[in-house]
């Protein structure tokens, strides 16, 4: 039986508010067609919320009892280290794409 700790339960919110906000985007996009700008900030959010449901499930990935040299064991490691830093950058990039638009519209 695998122990969950309060990090494990905020994870798991997260990762079901990450599929609704995938499911809120999808819903947005289909009733509005949208410009370059928004459109390359949409793409924005959904990596994000898609980077962070890859981080999600390697979390509970490596919960699974693995022997200690299996390559399984290692490649959830490194997914979840990738998808992590391809969350932060994708949530760090909206804002300086937000502030590159402003610039060139001036």
């Amino acid at each position: 039986m695998v122990e969950l700790n309060w990090r494990d339960c905020v994870v798991m919110v997260s990762f079901m508010a990450s599929i609704a906000g995938l499911l809120l985007l999808g819903d947005k996009r289909e009733s509005k067609l949208a410009g370059d700008r928004a459109l390359s900030e949409e793409m924005l959010i959904e990596m994000s919320f898609t980077y962070w449901i890859v981080y999600c499930i390697s979390v509970f990935g490596l919960k699974l009892h693995l022997p200690e040299d299996s390559w399984l064991l290692l490649s959830l490691k490194l997914t979840t280290v990738l998808s992590y830093l391809l969350t932060a950058s994708s949530i760090l990039s909206l804002p300086l794409q937000r502030m590159a638009v402003r610039r060139v519209e001036d």
